[in-house]
């Protein structure tokens, strides 16, 4: 543990939630008293960064409890602020299997968090792998955590990829389950997230699309069989009842899609082979929009919540669908239908690639391969974040891209936010962002996993992706500089782990800065190594820069925000620059891992001239706070006085 802020002062601001060391009249009373200033100086960003790997040191290596784990996810689940991790290793990707508590495989973790210095397993007591009819060992895939009953404890949903197997429902199935208020489950109202027609399930996100202080949730699903077009079926939105039980409302809400057909696929109307969901607010109005990231080739989604409960499709007319790039002339499997079919019209002019395996002969479909809906990406994760520092979220848009599909597949790149909806996203490309990275002459970008996060608190965000699966593919971790390109550090920096797949970014020691949970991908390593699969990085430098810290509570249905505080808005003023970030519901393929502890760093700044909350309630109110102190922990419940609490405080050291 490197927890550098030993204060144990806590303060509240001046009764009217509005002042922090502004003048006081003095015939008025004064407030409670104001913790110490703490003020560092690390210097002008980009900041070093350095993480040492402590799987070992927390008992989570091969001599201890050997976590191996595909999937990474980040929860409260007993309400002392330290972050516990959700660990999953489906068998066969993304297919769910049950397991035998008498004999696990390790396919399933939950790690309770003692302290920051150890893991305690408590998936088998916690109540999260019992099945509706009480057996044990049921089946997930992954884990998407919320308050959803609005009773301060984080819940569950525990997703699983499908339901059926050849064509006969088994006994588990996706179901919420309600927190007992100590880190324990149970299972939650019998009810429908799939069905024949609706699954499989490959990620959901929950957030408040109508603002009335209860959750709801965005579900992507992907192909029925894979690869099929025509299997893809429709995303599903559901309107939470504030108990746990979720009312199926899509087309209510304007989010219906349109089985696939070719001549339909043009429009974007159509089902697709989703991947991951997305909530955040795009266009800053204060209501959550939706994206989806699609893969197969296929155009992505954005939804704009129009706040009367509908949704309008901006997917094309936004440049979110795609990139620009529609030139297939060095699609490998383009030039080598050519070269079987030299008399195809649309072959004309076309590469001689000089040698092709036998079965690339056919494949590719002149009239489908060549159209705009077929040259997209293969994308997995979209993630929120003002990279900028404009007062607005950009996105980084994470997808597979492989050699032979050409200069128009859809890579891994930064869609920065000018405007949206008046103007549509902004696509500098990768050379400009220094989203690069080295290729030979066969390569496979396989990112499947993503996240923003401001690493070295230096006031910029950095990129985290996951690259999995394929060989010679690792973590990459993108830092930003000061010119606001990104350059790429991870080997540098040991944060690069091969073969990475599911994300974690969380405070996991409490000392005020990001560290890295990451998960392997197991699919394609025909030799894998014995060491652990799971990878727990310490960040060992930036808690050496100023920081906000930020914890949020809602005060509640009717008229409040949902307790969790999920759609919040947290804008800061330091220092000339502007700071944004959001409370986020789970987000991306497979559900991305979030810490609840925002941390926002401020570089040089010890002090923000302003604060502002922007709550998720029916009113949309804000609360503002001036002159806030940096290196506190700011709790801040909605209707009452910002409270400062050090990390100590925040977060009791375990005896």
């Amino acid at each position: 543990m490197r927890r550098s802020l030993g204060i144990a002062v806590v303060g509240l601001l001046a009764s009217t939630g509005l002042g922090g060391c502004s003048s006081v009249d003095e015939s008025t009373p004064a407030g409670p008293a104001l913790p110490p200033a703490i003020c560092l100086q690390p210097g002008p960003g980009p900041l070093p960064l350095s993480f040492t790997d402590v799987t070992a040191e927390l008992g989570l290596g091969p001599d201890a409890l050997n976590a191996t784990a595909t999937l990474v996810s980040i929860a409260d689940i007993d309400g002392d602020h330290w972050p516990d991790v959700m660990l999953t290793k489906p068998p066969g990707g993304a297919v769910s299997g049950r397991e035998d508590p008498a004999a696990p495989t390790g396919a399933y973790h939950l790690l309770r968090n003692v302290g920051g210095k150890s893991f305690e397993d408590v998936t088998w007591s916690c109540g999260l792998f019992q099945a509706r009819d009480g057996t044990m060992g049921r089946a997930t895939t992954f884990v998407v955590w919320a308050d959803v009953d609005n009773d301060g404890d984080t819940d569950a949903l525990s997703a699983v990829y499908t339901d059926y197997s050849n064509g006969t429902k088994v006994l588990d199935a996706t179901s919420v389950f309600l927190n007992n208020g100590d880190g324990t489950f149970t299972i939650g109202p019998d009810q429908k997230f799939t069905n024949k027609t609706r699954d499989p399930i490959s990620g959901a996100s929950f957030l408040d699309y109508d603002r009335n202080g209860i959750l709801d949730l965005f579900v992507g699903h992907t192909y029925t069989s894979y690869g099929s077009l025509s299997s893809t079926i429709q995303d599903t939105f559901y309107a939470g009842d504030g108990f746990g039980f979720f009312n199926d409302v899509t087309t209510a809400a304007g989010l219906e899609t349109q089985p696939f057909s070719s001549s339909l696929a043009a429009s974007g109307k159509t089902h697709k082979p989703t991947w991951g969901v997305t909530s955040c607010d795009l266009d800053g109005d204060g209501w959550p929009d939706l994206m989806t990231s699609t893969y197969g080739r296929q155009f992505n989604a954005l939804y704009r919540n129009l706040g009367n409960g509908t949704f309008e499709d901006l997917s094309l007319s936004s440049g979110f669908a795609h990139d620009a790039n529609e030139d297939y002339s060095d699609n490998y499997m383009y030039q080598c239908f050519c070269r079987a079919h030299p008399t195809e019209p649309s072959c004309a002019g076309a590469i001689d690639p000089g040698q092709c395996p036998s079965d690339y002969d056919n494949n590719w479909v002149p009239g489908v391969d060549d159209q705009p809906w077929r040259l997209g990406g293969n994308n997995s994760v979209e993630v929120c974040g003002d990279v900028d520092n404009d007062g607005d979220m950009d996105v980084l848009n994470v997808g597979i891209a492989h050699d032979w599909a050409g200069q128009s597949a859809d890579h891994t790149e930064l869609l920065i936010n000018e405007g949206f909806p008046a103007q549509p996203f902004v696509r500098p490309g990768r050379e400009a962002t220094g989203l690069v990275r080295p290729h030979g002459s066969s390569w496979n970008e396989g990112d499947l996993g993503g996240a923003m996060a401001d690493f070295d608190n230096d006031g910029r965000l950095d990129l985290l992706v996951a690259s999995s699966d394929y060989p010679d593919t690792t973590s990459l971790l993108w830092q930003q500089q000061a010119d606001g390109k990104f350059l790429e550090v991870g080997a540098a920096v040991g944060a690069q782990i091969a073969r990475a797949h599911g994300v974690g970014v969380v405070d996991i020691d409490r000392d005020g800065d990001y560290d890295i949970v990451l998960g392997t991908s197991l699919m394609r390593w025909d030799n894998p190594p014995a060491d652990a699969y799971v990878y727990v990085l310490r960040n060992n430098n930036g808690q050496d820069a100023n920081k906000l810290m930020f914890h949020l509570v809602g005060s509640g249905p009717p008229d409040g925000a949902n307790v969790g505080a999920v759609g919040a808005r947290i804008t800061v003023q330091a220092g000339g620059q502007t700071f944004v970030r959001e409370v986020q519901g789970g987000y991306g393929l497979d559900n991305m891992g979030q810490d609840p502890l925002i941390i926002m760093g401020l570089g040089e700044n010890c002090t923000a001239e302003q604060v502002t909350v922007r709550w998720p309630n029916t009113a949309g109110d804000e609360t503002t706070f001036h002159d806030v102190m940096a290196n506190y922990v700011l709790v801040i419940e909605e209707g009452k006085d910002l409270a400062y609490e050090s990390l100590e405080q925040y977060a009791p050291a375990t005896p």
